[in-house]
């Protein structure tokens, strides 16, 4: 997932690995009180789900047609990058350290349920990684609200 630059509010395109092809654009809303972000196929226009976030950036909801579907919080104050992740009935925390910057949620068992790590690029890239627990919006939209709060100038 990389932002796109020069463009107008936060856009975000996903693609494979090494592939020109658009998957979904992540789209936020110019011009809000508080950051709200859309999900959508390749380039259209109809939402697939949404992202939106209290004032200060430290709470985010994630639905799909209205229906919660998982909740991001992010602590007030960070001296290190961390967050909780609520969805599919499992909580996960996950801490992206001072610097390093790859958050790993893990289930009871240990196993990697959704991985983001951001890359050194001249633009903000990110690489997600999930297993089938959690549904693919969840994690693209994870990685809007990672970059809302922690990585944004704004």
């Amino acid at each position: 997932m990389t932002q796109v630059l020069a463009s107008v509010g936060a856009v975000y395109h996903v693609r494979r690995q090494r592939s020109a092809e658009i998957l979904y654009t992540v789209r936020g809303e110019l011009m809000s009180a508080t950051p709200r972000f859309y999900l959508v196929k390749g380039e259209g226009q109809e939402a697939l789900a949404d992202l939106c976030a209290n004032f200060i950036k430290t709470k985010y909801d994630i639905a799909v047609n209205g229906e919660p579907l998982a909740s991001i919080v992010f602590p007030a104050v960070a001296f290190k990058k961390t967050l909780i992740l609520t969805a599919a009935g499992q909580t996960y925390l996950a801490d992206g350290g001072v610097f390093k910057g790859i958050f790993q949620c893990k289930d009871d068992a240990g196993e990697i349920v959704l991985e983001i790590a951001k890359e050194l690029a001249i633009r903000d890239t990110f690489r997600m990684s999930r297993n089938e627990t959690l549904p693919l919006e969840v994690g693209l939209l994870s990685v809007a609200a990672i970059h809302s709060r922690y990585y944004e100038m704004v």
